[in-house]
């Protein structure tokens, strides 16, 4: 089953400037929490996606056998 993960862009202070700025890319809020503690979500920036579970396929776009059991080639 598909789920529904809500991104944000997140207000964070810089450690460089020291300067309040948003992040360039959208982060769930469990990412959000272990990258930037006590990041703010913009709420303007909200993005719900809906992500495949962790047993559901995610297409045919990789080799067939896992890379641990492919020959190596010479």
């Amino acid at each position: 089953m598909a789920a529904r993960i809500e991104f944000f862009q997140w207000w964070i202070v810089d450690e460089r400037t020291g300067k309040r700025r948003l992040t360039t890319y959208k982060l769930s809020r469990a990412d959000a929490a272990r990258a930037f503690p006590g990041a703010d979500p913009h709420l303007q920036s909200s993005e719900i996606r809906n992500l495949p579970g962790p047993r559901e396929s995610t297409g045919n776009a990789g080799p067939e056998r896992r890379w641990s059991d492919s020959e190596p080639s010479l």
